[in-house]
């Protein structure tokens, strides 16, 4: 089946005949975005500003990608359960303000964490360890390193392109642990970087682009920032606004054929089929080999994003749980060998969400899981917690539910060392494609802008 698809997308790519197509139905613009998420929203907006003409193709009917918000019926209070904060960086807050948006430092609640084993709903004994003197001396240890590393993930990949990868960066995270004892500051490491997956066996390099220094910094010197409104999905609208004569809602792209005099895109939309002609194509996407079929792929970028591996990730709001208010309860191993922490599949937390009795939650989870395997993990880990006799639980409605996969795009420490990035930064601007997103750089909305600003769009925008 899967050959079947490559053919077929080998063969689309060759077959796009422009007589085939109404003139109404024929969309020329100087760039066409795939993905409308905060790289893809971003760089439409970047671009129409600087009078470019734009396509954005999202197959969601909005912009925002994992920004989710629920409204609370009950207060009209808004809870942001996919994008939590941003990093203040150069250009952030401005981008935030070309939409008239104001920020505002993020408020850490003050709730109580609880380290319990979901899986026998039993608290940890003895963790974490050490005091907060313990904690300050492993947090200033592992940002030493992040700073180190700096320039190796951030704002992207581009040094892995030139230089080797050190030997600590390929390196298991758990032997970075140990190396350096930092097991004291894992409870705050876990907290950013738990959607790696496997924590002790992952290449340090990925804990670091979850956890990274600029990251780091912010949570030290508390300087994460949000929204004024404290709802993320109006910046999103905005753009979406801004953008509504340049962007095609829940469209997505069929076949593709790409060279290096530009790039035909046809595109299936709720009004039809659409033929896009465009002089270069940004693909914001995660750029799977299953995301990627369409686009008309050759050996060489098949072999590269077959390379991939990721989590599933699932976010949501529930209530009805009897939890008391004002806790997060982490989901923990009594296992030093696993940094105390579980592998997939798991609920990350139970964190309440200041109000009523609601509370969010996150499930990751290998490529395989499903929203109702999610779902179910989610109840079972409130049943033991129950059983346990931890706290009492009831049983729950989802009031909100989203699904970000693919996830934390990896490679193998093997691939790393042997030259993955360099392979896969070679394809920005071939075929008149460029790339950005969490498979570039970190997934983080302002470290993405940055990425996308500095790097990526001087050569996009070359010969336009």
């Amino acid at each position: 089946m899967l050959a079947l698809v490559l053919l077929a997308a080998s063969v689309f790519a060759h077959t796009i005949h422009e007589s085939q197509f109404k003139p109404k139905d024929i969309i020329t613009k100087d760039v066409a975005v795939i993905g409308g998420g905060a790289s893809g929203a971003y760089a439409a907006v970047r671009l129409k500003d600087k009078g470019k003409t734009v396509a954005l193709i999202e197959q969601k009917n909005h912009l925002g990608g994992h920004v989710d918000t629920y409204t609370d019926p009950a207060t009209g209070i808004p809870i942001d359960y996919g994008v939590r904060a941003y990093v203040d960086l150069p250009g952030v807050k401005e981008f935030f303000g070309r939409f008239n948006i104001t920020t505002v430092p993020i408020a850490n609640p003050p709730f109580q964490n609880v380290y319990i084993d979901f899986t026998t709903g039993k608290v940890v004994a003895g963790y974490p360890k050490g005091d907060q003197t313990d904690v300050g001396i492993a947090l200033t240890v592992y940002a030493q390193l992040a700073a180190k590393y700096n320039d190796y993930y951030f704002p992207g990949f581009w040094k892995l392109t030139t230089d080797p990868v050190p030997e600590e960066l390929s390196m298991p995270f758990g032997q970075l642990v140990k190396k350096y004892n930092l097991t004291a500051a894992l409870p705050v490491i876990w907290t950013f970087a738990s959607g790696v997956g496997d924590f002790e066996n992952v290449p340090s390099i990925y804990v670091f682009y979850n956890f990274g220094a600029a990251v780091v910094q912010s949570v030290l010197t508390g300087t994460l920032i949000v929204p004024s409104s404290h709802n993320n999905s109006m910046l999103y609208a905005a753009a979406q606004e801004y953008l509504t004569s340049d962007t095609l809602l829940n469209s997505m792209v069929s076949h593709a054929s790409r060279d290096d005099k530009g790039v035909k895109l046809v595109v299936k939309t709720p009004t039809g089929t659409k033929l896009i002609k465009a002089k270069k194509l940004l693909v914001t996407i995660p750029p799977t080999e299953q995301n990627m079929y369409p686009f008309g792929l050759g050996n060489r970028e098949k072999s590269i994003f077959a390379k991939w591996r990721w989590e599933n990730w699932y976010v949501a709001i529930f209530k009805g749980s009897g939890l008391p208010a004002n806790l997060t309860l982490v989901n923990s191993r009594p296992n030093p060998g696993s940094l105390y922490t579980p592998k997939p599949n798991f609920v990350g937390s139970y964190t309440f969400t200041g109000i009523g009795e609601l509370y969010s939650t996150q499930v990751v989870g290998k490529s395989s899981l499903s929203a109702q395997g999610a779902k179910d993990l989610i109840r079972a880990g409130l049943r033991n917690i129950n059983t346990a006799g931890t706290y009492a639980t009831k049983r729950i409605d989802f009031v909100a539910w989203a699904k970000h996969a693919p996830l934390q795009l990896e490679v193998s420490a093997k691939e790393l060392v042997c030259g993955f990035y360099k392979e896969l930064y070679s394809l920005q601007g071939r075929k008149s494609t460029w790339y950005t997103g969490a498979a570039w750089a970190p997934d983080y909305t302002s470290i993405l802008w940055v990425f996308t600003e500095a790097t990526i769009l001087p050569g996009l925008l070359a010969g336009l």
